[in-house]
């Protein structure tokens, strides 16, 4: 018996010093995040993938996605939506082109400025940066400082390789929009011109 209580106690504290060596691996596995991503945005030059977009209420569209870092975005979407998105650096421009009409967001006020910005400063005023890791996955989330207006980006990195797979849109009435990154190419030359927006002609009055 005090041979099995013995044992008993010798498994407890072999157990104990395994789970705690995890609880270590995985604070500096979590230490070293913010670094890694911030590597991957360094060493990123240029990106150009397929995307699905599934929205809150489960509608699937997909289109191209392509950027020039710093500061240019092109999102453009194929079915069933016939939206463009741009940006080159100062405005997000949202145009539709089935109704000829454009909307412009300050990129400051949007997620995307920490992303497109030269260097990639992971402490910003008007959002605040979370990291995990969990079964190979790496979650980078950005969330807004401002409690009036909540809403936030989330990016999702395989961890080997090291690759963008996803990130999902939180606005400012709580509703998620998840997109998916498929056959990214990195790192090749883009046209300046794929940045810029649609010029719609006038209206006739």
């Amino acid at each position: 018996m005090r041979i099995f209580k013995s044992y008993s106690k010798f498994i407890s504290f072999f157990l104990i010093l395994i789970f705690i060596g995890q609880k270590l691996n995985a604070s500096e596995q979590n230490k070293l995040l913010p670094s890694q991503i911030k590597n991957f945005f360094e060493n990123l030059v240029t990106l150009e993938a397929n995307f699905i977009q599934v929205n809150p209420s489960g509608n699937v569209s997909n289109g191209k996605i392509y950027l020039d870092l710093p500061g240019k975005l092109r999102i453009d979407y194929k079915n069933p939506n016939n939206l463009l998105i741009t940006s080159q650096g100062f405005w997000i421009v949202i145009q539709d082109r089935d109704s000829k009409t454009t909307n412009n967001i300050p990129l400051k006020s949007t997620p995307f400025s920490i992303l497109l910005q030269n260097n990639l400063n992971l402490e910003n005023e008007n959002f605040k940066t979370e990291y995990s890791i969990d079964s190979g996955i790496i979650t980078f989330e950005i969330k807004s400082q401002n409690k009036d207006k909540p809403g936030g980006l989330i990016l999702e990195f395989s961890e080997k390789p090291f690759s963008l797979k996803k990130w999902i849109i939180l606005d400012t009435f709580g509703e998620i929009t998840t997109v998916l990154i498929q056959n990214a190419k990195y790192n090749n030359k883009l046209s300046h011109l794929l940045f810029f927006p649609l010029d719609f002609p006038e209206p006739i009055d």
